[in-house]
């Protein structure tokens, strides 16, 4: 019930994405989450690993480069403490502090030229490398 409650902001503010940004259009929604045993708190870790560089505010351009993966370039569309979505040309991407100290990622995929089952296997590699 916390993390519906949580999420219930980000999750309505993705559906006002969707149907300003991408009418008419179907989206792929691949997702992965890292388990975090110990250590650095989830949210610097993940963080560092998109290569974020000093505070990001909605509405702000941003560049991310998770290493592995195509950069992500676009807009800020929400930020709040533990969530942070980005808004690009083709889709929109959503990293949340999950609960117990973990990390889901969810993309909403609006183009024909993505394998959802590649998308999906590429993420969570790359939070299986973040996390060990």
């Amino acid at each position: 019930m916390d993390a519906l409650h949580r999420g219930w902001d980000m999750y309505l503010h993705t559906l006002d994405q969707y149907l300003t940004h991408f009418p008419d259009k179907f989206a792929l929604v691949v997702s992965g989450a890292g388990p975090r045993e110990g250590g650095e708190p989830v949210w610097k870790l993940l963080e560092r690993g998109l290569g974020v560089k000093g505070e990001i505010v909605q509405g702000d351009r941003v560049r991310l480069t998770p290493e592995g993966l195509e950069p992500i370039e676009g807009v800020a569309d929400y930020v709040a403490p533990g969530f942070l979505g980005v808004r690009t040309g083709d889709g929109l991407y959503r990293f949340v502090a999950g609960l117990h100290d973990t990390v889901v990622i969810g993309r909403h995929i609006f183009s024909d030229d993505a394998d959802p089952e590649d998308v999906e296997r590429a993420w969570q590699d790359w939070l299986a490398k973040l996390f060990a």
